[in-house]
């Protein structure tokens, strides 16, 4: 697991000015103090002290949503233990990795097979990671958490690709159920899910649908969820009552573009953040 503290003193060293612990100005430290008094009813972490999700994997070379093989080589050797990746299923059924489908084909985007997309490059010679690639370095990287948002155009899509995850257990001969961190994002994809997959955590992402915080708890108290990714943008309703949420879940906020929103995060009361990249903007 990697916190921001490492790479937040990297960034005040490159002059990066952030308002995190030895960087802070007091018009910051004020600003992140009135939006944490909405959520008094716990104590939030301070900025260094959160958990980073490598969006896509990370990016680089000012790319964002990669989903590359290189990037996870890159921020792996920095310290970097979580990363989120965009998982499809192929044409003919297996994991590929991409945040969209017109990356892959403008004439037929829905119509690539698993070895067209193998052969595929990203901007600046990218590989884009594949099933193969993920179980592998999963067996050569045991210590690594892999949040997987299923990019399908229906419920039902996404829990096949969560499937298709499980079965490559069997094929691969490696339990991956520690590694795994599935985002379920509706109660009726949470129904299939907790039937056709047993790994270890869930996150419920709230991007898809709108829940309330009681409905949230209602749908997702199973102690499968290990916790509830929130948008930068989650209103005050839900903001006031995330104390409730934090009894019994972790708390992540997705994607933080500067600063500001990393320090609203931690105001939120976020355990983690995902992140484009570690180097946040002013």
């Amino acid at each position: 697991m990697r916190k921001l503290k490492k790479f937040l003193a990297l960034l005040c060293a490159a002059s990066f000015v952030l308002s995190f612990s030895s960087c802070n100005s007091p018009e910051q430290s004020t600003a992140a103090s009135s939006t944490a008094a909405s959520t008094a009813a716990f104590t939030p972490k301070s900025p260094e002290e959160l958990t980073v999700i490598l969006h896509a994997g990370g990016g680089k070379d000012g790319i964002t949503h990669l989903n590359a093989q290189e990037t996870f080589e890159y921020y792996y050797s920095q310290g970097y233990r979580y990363f989120e990746y965009d998982l499809r299923l192929s044409s003919d059924g297996r994991i590929i990795a991409t945040h969209a489908w017109e990356h892959l084909s403008p004439e037929d985007p829905y119509n690539i097979t698993y070895d067209e997309f193998k052969a595929l490059r990203l901007e600046n010679g990218y590989t884009p990671a594949n099933e193969e690639w993920l179980m592998e370095t999963i067996k050569s990287h045991p210590d690594v958490n892999i949040v997987v948002d299923a990019k399908m155009d229906t419920t039902e899509g996404d829990a096949a690709v969560l499937a298709r995850l499980e079965e490559l257990e069997g094929i691969y001969g490696i339990d991956i159920s520690p590694n795994i961190i599935p985002e379920v994002f509706s109660k009726e994809m949470w129904d299939i899910v907790k039937e056709t997959t047993t790994f270890d955590r869930y996150f419920f992402s709230h991007y898809k649908v709108y829940y309330t915080v009681d409905t949230m708890l209602e749908y997702f108290s199973d102690e499968r969820i290990w916790g509830f990714a929130l948008s930068t943008f989650t209103d005050e309703d839900i903001r006031s009552q995330l104390y409730r949420v934090k009894k019994t879940k972790k708390i992540f906020v997705f994607t933080p573009k500067d600063k500001e929103g990393v320090l609203d995060a931690a105001a939120m009361g976020a355990d983690g953040v995902y992140l484009d990249s570690p180097s946040v903007p002013d």
